[in-house]
């Protein structure tokens, strides 16, 4: 079974990583806080660190108006060297 599944069922950080993968340079996700966004950002910040779906490019995870937003910013710059 792959690693983010459980009992066939797909945990949160890892669709909002697919979410996040999904999405062009420049584009974002606005999600509401469930407690402090600031403590919530902090913690959606580490999981996305540690999926393997969002390594290969850089991401912003900011707080604005009591809202997260996560907005793909591109890729590592070590990485643009192997894209065609």
């Amino acid at each position: 079974m792959p690693p983010t599944q459980l009992s066939g069922r797909t945990s949160k950080w890892a669709r909002l990583g697919e979410r996040v993968a999904k999405l062009q340079d420049g584009q974002s996700i606005v999600i509401e806080a469930e407690g402090d966004p600031i403590e919530d950002a902090t913690k959606i910040r580490s999981r996305l660190n540690g999926s393997r779906t969002c390594r290969s490019f850089r991401r912003s995870v900011k707080v604005m108006d009591g809202k997260i937003v996560i907005t793909r910013e591109g890729i590592w710059p070590a990485l643009s060297a192997f894209q065609r």
